[in-house]
């Protein structure tokens, strides 16, 4: 009975702990030896348990194997290559949904007219070129908790039915506030988060989808949050990210020796990440994910804590590289200054949703009619002189519309129809300036910037009626534009 549970035991540990076997066949020899040197008269040897102990390991790595698989299809996502020991697929694909989105007769014509293309490229089967980048009906809903609500699970929308597409040779920009859904878009881009519902395209996707996909394996992508080891030098990271990207040793030279002269890196190239201030750090990421001149390129913010002479660096490199008419990248960004610089298209998101698209001067001609007047006010003004100057404006601009009020600012949103000639609005804004308590006036053409800020009030709103501020909805307005006088 002794050697029957034992038996049992050994076999059993032997066939589910990966580590027994290496102490199970040192048990056996030390009984073998034992009983050797003991001379003992009990006929029985361990020679059978030893047999097992030694095929064990050989049988656990098939029971994993099989177990691993079974796991992956049932509760894991898909996997982007074959399976090397099986080539078949890792996971089974899970069932999608494509739901049609609500319809919006708010939306804006360009954002309907992206829609319906992106819809004609998916039913498109001899399509010349497709675009290097596609995102039907994007939709990501998360679960979350309110303060004063705990023991509820509150539906927050991340993206709502996002569809653009981005050709070869472009650079889409996604402008946004904080909170308006523009790296959710690019987690699910480079895989880190599921949609909802929708589709994204990527590559080659007119493929076969039983064939391997390489479309991870070339994509560049620098995330908000640097992936750097702090403790290596930036001269490690170039190699180790060339060699994962397969560059020879050869070709890694001439490019760390290019990429550092064209961002200004080469005196850090000793230096270990820990080091660094911010916007090295953040160049170094940006360079890294250009290495190999990946085809699709995502840039989550990459200009964020670098000084003004740093972006012009960046800007500079991203135009360069870009100008290969086969590469393809999307950029997310606060400033509008940058999506000029670089970007051949910019869309601006507002609380998940996609509000406008197309070129900055299509844009700025689209959105930019009108004019906007800023006044500041003496210390010394009275609120009864507040109010016979606004009545003024509203006498010089009939349809203007007041956009914020502080102690010492006003400022309008002036109609086209309401300027017909530029000098006599000059003229009526410098006798109010005589007449009334003005230290300064800016009369200009409105921007972009202004329409973005128009745009991103209605997220304002939205955060406080969830009982949350959105404390970093500002915008960087250039000055180039505005006349003081």
């Amino acid at each position: 009975m002794e050697y029957t549970v034992t038996a049992i035991l050994h076999y059993t540990f032997c066939l589910l702990i990966p580590i027994y076997p290496l102490l199970g066949c040192l048990i056996c020899f030390i009984k073998i030896s034992w009983q050797t040197t003991q001379k003992s008269e009990n006929t029985y040897t361990p020679w059978d348990k030893l047999l097992v102990a030694v095929i064990s390991p050989y049988l656990q790595c098939v029971l994993w194997i099989f177990l691993l698989q079974y796991y992956e299809k049932k509760y894991g996502s898909r996997s982007l290559r074959k399976d090397p020991f099986f080539r078949t697929f890792s996971t089974k694909s899970k069932t999608r949904k494509f739901p049609e989105p609500p319809n919006n007769e708010d939306e804006d014509e360009d954002v309907k007219a992206e829609r319906l293309k992106v819809k004609e490229l998916m039913s498109c089967q001899c399509c010349e070129e497709k675009p290097a980048i596609m995102v039907n009906n994007l939709h990501k809903e998360y679960e979350d908790k309110k303060d004063f609500l705990p023991t509820r699970k509150v539906k927050k929308v991340a993206n709502k039915y996002v569809s653009f597409c981005v050709k070869k040779g472009e650079i889409l920009g996604l402008l946004g506030p904080n909170g308006a859904g523009k790296s959710t878009i690019i987690n699910i881009l480079v895989g880190d988060i599921e949609p909802t519902s929708g589709q994204v395209f990527l590559g080659d996707y007119s493929s076969d989808p039983s064939e391997d996909d390489d479309s991870a394996k070339c994509m560049g992508y620098c995330p908000q949050i640097n992936p750097l080891w702090p403790d290596i030098t930036l001269q490690e990271h170039f190699e180790i990210y060339g060699a994962v990207k397969g560059m020879s040793a050869g070709d890694m030279k001439e490019v760390i020796n290019r990429i550092t002269n064209a961002l200004d890196l080469k005196e850090h190239l000793q230096k270990t990440v820990k080091k660094l201030p911010t916007g090295i750090k953040r160049k170094l990421c940006f360079a890294l994910s250009m290495l190999g001149n990946p085809p699709i390129t995502l840039l989550d913010e990459p200009s964020t804590g670098m000084d003004p002479k740093a972006k012009q660096h960046m800007w500079r490199a991203i135009r360069t590289a870009f100008k290969n008419r086969k590469r393809a990248a999307i950029l997310t960004t606060h400033y509008m200054e940058e999506a000029e610089a670089v970007c051949d298209r910019v869309a601006i998101m507002v609380s998940g949703q996609l509000r406008c698209i197309g070129t900055v001067q299509h844009l700025k001609s689209k959105f930019g009619k009108g004019y906007f007047l800023e006044i500041k006010l003496k210390d010394c003004i009275e609120n009864l002189e507040v109010d016979r100057l606004q009545r003024e404006i509203q006498y010089i601009f009939p349809n203007a519309y007041r956009q914020e009020s502080f102690s010492s600012i006003l400022a309008y949103k002036i109609p086209k129809e309401d300027v017909q000639s530029l000098s006599r609005s000059f003229s009526k804004l410098e006798e109010a300036k005589h007449t009334f308590a003005i230290e300064e006036y800016s009369f200009s053409q409105a921007t972009l910037e202004q329409v973005f800020v128009e745009l991103t009030k209605e997220q304002e709103e939205e955060d406080n009626s969830c009982g949350t501020l959105n404390s970093t909805l500002w915008w960087e307005r250039t000055q180039e534009d505005r006349v003081v006088f």
